[in-house]
């Protein structure tokens, strides 16, 4: 799946610009190129974090015994 956004910006000198992302990514893969005044990021998607099922083991309870 692949994210467009498209912005006209004309500034000189240091700027910074940060943006929040609708899915997880795998920032140390992350790569930038700029280039002709084009910034291209590619950002690859991160697994989704599945649930873990644990195994419980019960023994039966003894009648009288304390909780």
């Amino acid at each position: 799946m692949k994210f467009y956004i498209a912005s006209k910006e004309r500034y000189y000198g240091a700027f910074s610009r940060s943006l929040v992302l609708p899915v997880h990514v795998k920032s140390d893969k992350a790569e930038a190129i700029f280039e002709n005044g084009v910034l291209t990021l590619t950002l690859p998607k991160a697994e989704e974090v599945k649930p873990k099922h644990i195994k419980v083991k019960a023994k039966p309870m003894i009648e009288g015994a304390k909780r």
